[in-house]
């Protein structure tokens, strides 16, 4: 192996110093693409770059060894200095394995890293979202027939781990004619380079900037849980008349079932359950279900979010800056982590405690765009509903049309109960919800649950042939697709165990509508951050919370950017009902919310 001043080497791994750093440079600024893999400790937003190998072509490429240590390898001063001209060429084409990744890291050092062509993840993503592992290792194994051995220790820079980093770059540079390939024999190329790669740029950004948390608001939340958790506590120690680990299944279920003698609702394979759906039939019988439920929920609100998220806030900067997954969901949502961002609660007093802890910046508002009832709407198009079309043209409140029909009444006379049962109606059919399904998110019959879904059928009979021919086709074709061409495999369909074949007619028929509503939403943010980008707004995307989108808006942009975001949201697609966005102004979350 070369030492450091070493160049560019023909069939061989070779390490590269600063001395000839600039030669090699040189040589590729000629190139017309190069691989480009991240050495890297931790993830996201905090993470550094160890180094940089990269392949110029099948059997070649070197690693760039990046310290801040004298003698370990160069500083990143003098490596930007260097390698910026490639970084910005767009016309160098970069392969990659995670090119979020690359964005974040570049990018937040104003160095913007241009001429993504091909990222080996998200092109196994959009083959195959219900893969596991999108990794270099597993596609090179598939697709090349090559075994790659796993990560080298991270603790200290060796030969073995430049070697293996030099591997995975030549790897990702013969996957790439592989992948693309195959995009294209789908029919999933234009998703790839149009979508799925410009928005890691985009998601990239929204975890630089991340979103600013006031902690001292958080940490008088946490004192007030634990003071009230200890309350509960004592209540519950009193109706018991004894102490016990309330957070112990087992001896809550000592507990209930056999000091309290209360009935049995559940079992599992160690013994009887305690979960919430049967605490909430027993809390009819007994307070402690009712107080443990309280309780669960509290304590679950106070580590889960306020705890974590304070621990989570950077000190350099003040806010929380989650990482967005683009490989994670097999419908093509987003999802979210360190901290889950898209699960903060929404409803109820404590769950607005948490969102008001989230802050604009001075001089900055929140605006938050969300699409209304997109999933309904979709429904509405995809099967044509005449009943379905007419309400959403019409501008009705869908959940109290539906409340009319299945419970035979006049809009006028629906109570806010029929509409709350019409909406769960509404969702669940969406969902594949069945009758016993339905029956326990109402709280009725199963038989009562079978006679609504029968009534709605009776008035929305085209969304039930919409339903058998969405399943009968994916049954046929293996997979099913949304509106912008994206696919998932679903196996399961052709399973001979009949709750497994269930489970595949519920997936055939929420993807398309699901998945359409995430491209939808990610068209959107692509074209929002390209025209923000071009108009030179200080406002910024800052969160996805599945169909809805967080800015942190200047003040004095407020008007501009509200009509921008509204058109491009509401003019993503043209579908058979209006498209409809809300949107809502405040200084913190809790007020957009």
């Amino acid at each position: 192996m070369e030492d450091a001043k070493g160049g560019l080497y023909r069939g061989e791994f070779k390490i590269m110093g600063a001395p000839r750093l600039k030669d090699l440079v040189k040589e590729l600024l000629e190139l017309k693409r190069i691989a480009l893999t991240a050495n890297k400790s931790g993830d996201g937003y905090g993470a550094l770059l160890k180094g940089l190998a990269v392949s110029t072509g099948p059997g070649r490429a070197f690693y760039v060894p990046l310290s801040e240590e004298p003698g370990a390898g160069m500083d990143e001063k003098t490596f930007f200095e260097s390698f910026k001209d490639v970084l910005n060429r767009k016309r160098i084409e970069k392969l990659t394995d995670d090119s979020k990744a690359l964005f974040i890291y570049f990018n937040a050092r104003g160095m913007p890293l241009r001429g993504v062509a091909m990222d080996t993840s998200l092109a196994s993503y959009l083959l195959n979202p219900s893969r596991q592992d999108h990794g270099v290792g597993e596609l090179s194994f598939e697709y090349l027939g090559e075994l790659f051995e796993g990560e080298p220790p991270r603790d200290a820079p060796t030969e073995d781990s430049y070697r293996y980093y030099c591997k995975k770059a030549c790897l990702i540079w013969e996957l790439s004619d592989v992948l693309e390939k195959r995009l294209k024999q789908d029919g999933l190329y234009t998703l790839l380079t149009r979508m799925e790669m410009p928005l890691a740029e985009v998601l990239a950004d929204m975890e630089i900037a991340g979103i600013k948390v006031d902690k001292s608001r958080l940490d008088d939340f946490s004192k007030e849980l634990e003071r009230e958790l200890h309350m509960l506590e004592k209540t519950i120690y009193d109706a018991a008349g004894f102490r016990f680990n309330i957070s112990s299944p087992k001896q809550l279920s000592e507990v209930l079932f056999e000091h309290l003698k209360l009935r049995p609702v559940k079992r599992t394979r160690t013994g009887y359950s305690t979960d919430e759906e049967v605490l909430k039939t027993l809390a009819v019988e007994h307070e402690i279900p009712r107080h443990i439920i309280s309780y669960r929920q509290l304590s679950k609100l106070k580590s889960t979010y306020v705890d974590a998220i304070a621990v989570l806030i950077d000190p350099a900067t003040g806010r929380v800056h989650t990482s967005f997954n683009q490989t994670v969901t097999a419908t093509g949502r987003l999802s979210s982590s360190r901290p889950n961002l898209q699960n903060i609660p929404v409803r109820g007093g404590l769950a607005s405690r948490v969102r008001s802890a989230f802050v604009a910046e001075k001089g900055f508002l929140f605006l938050s765009a969300d699409y209304s009832q997109i999933e309904l709407r979709l429904v509405a198009h995809l099967s044509g509903d005449p009943a379905l079309l007419q309400a959403f043209r019409r501008g009705d409140d869908i959940h109290t049309i539906t409340a009319s029909e299945i419970f035979g009444t006049a809009p006028s006379g629906v109570t806010p109960d029929m509409r709350r049962k019409a909406k769960a109606i509404n969702f669940g059919i969406i969902y594949g919800m069945g009758p016993y399904g339905l029956s326990v998110e109402l709280g009725t019959s199963v038989d009562e649950a079978r006679t609504y879904i029968e009534r709605y059928f009776e008035h929305y009979g085209s969304v039930k042939d919409f339903i058998d021919r969405t399943i009968e086709e994916a049954r046929t074709k293996g997979y099913t697709t949304t509106l912008f061409g994206r696919r998932r495999f679903i196996p399961e369909l052709r399973s001979t165990v009949d709750q497994t074949r269930r489970l595949g007619e519920r997936m055939a028929v929420n993807t398309p509508i699901q998945g359409s509503a995430a491209d939808m939403i990610k068209a959107s943010m692509v074209e929002i951050h390209r025209e923000f980008k071009a108009l030179g707004l200080r406002s910024r995307m800052i969160l996805q919370i599945h169909d809805e989108l967080l800015f942190e808006v200047h003040e004095r942009e407020a008007e501009r950017v509200e009509e921008l975001v509204k058109t491009r949201m509401e003019g993503v697609l043209e579908l058979k009902v209006p498209i409809v966005v809300n949107m809502k102004s405040g200084r913190n979350w809790a007020e957009v919310g």
